[in-house]
């Protein structure tokens, strides 16, 4: 699959501030693996393993942020604006209360991904403060984000309907209206409609 020189697509998931601490128990890693646990969200690891740095994260930490429904949307909007007017081609983002998650092409350097989901986090951020002012003091984004590389047009199917279909009846959801095609792969159902 080929992607805009110098680009990659990207699945990318953000949590909202503290929703996956260290020791969770739907399994972790933390910045180089240095700790991690043998389980994932989808095949759990045993409830007593790393209990105590759970326990250890859990009493320091504050409560877990859920962005209130009536912000997705405006979260989700200033996200797609962002990313356009930086002239990255975005295929869809979904916004749950807990997380997000976009299928965007991006350059294919962390720390300018990094730079990049700043911006989208700083105008979720201030779209959401906007919209719900409780929210003015509240730090809503985790940090730590993941920028998984999709190079293949079967992963980029896969992933795109993950994001549209698989976040929650409860998720405000965005597919590009013309959805960009990873090149050298067949048409998406939107473009062949």
């Amino acid at each position: 699959m080929r992607s805009t020189p110098g680009k990659r697509w990207r699945h990318v998931i953000v949590n909202t501030h503290n929703t996956w601490l260290h020791g969770d128990l739907r399994g972790f890693r933390n910045r180089e693996h240095r700790i991690h646990s043998s389980g994932d969200y989808r095949n759990p690891p045993p409830a007593d393993e790393h209990a105590g740095l759970r326990a250890y994260h859990e009493q320091r930490s504050g409560e877990a942020v859920r962005l209130p429904y009536a912000v997705l949307q405006a979260v989700g909007e200033a996200v797609v604006e962002n990313l356009g007017h930086r002239e990255h081609d975005l295929a869809a983002i979904a916004i749950a209360t807990n997380h997000l998650h976009m299928l965007v092409e991006l350059p294919d350097h962390v720390q300018e991904i990094r730079t990049i989901i700043g911006w989208c986090k700083y105008f979720g951020t201030r779209a959401a403060r906007n919209t719900d002012p409780s929210l003015k003091n509240v730090t809503l984004w985790a940090e730590g984000e993941t920028y998984k590389p999709v190079d293949s047009a079967d992963h980029w199917r896969a992933a795109l309907r993950y994001i549209a279909e698989d976040q929650g009846s409860d998720a405000w959801v965005w597919i590009a209206p013309f959805t960009p095609t990873p090149a050298g792969s067949d048409p998406t159902p939107q473009e062949s409609a």
